[in-house]
């Protein structure tokens, strides 16, 4: 019998010529530009001073 390993199929999940015992590295989703807990403010006159803090 020949010692050499049965070549497998490519693995959709894998890149070509990487072997899939070797793990993906997660892929980075980028951040929005609005953050859910923050809200557009409507008045432009108050763009320019910094947001006031919830009490």
């Amino acid at each position: 019998m020949p010692t050499e390993p049965i070549p497998r199929p490519p693995d959709p999940e894998f890149p070509p010529g990487m072997p899939p015992d070797v793990p993906q590295p997660p892929i980075e989703e980028p951040e929005p530009d609005v953050l859910p807990d923050e809200v557009p403010n409507p008045n432009p006159d108050e763009n320019d001073k910094p947001p006031k803090l919830k009490a």
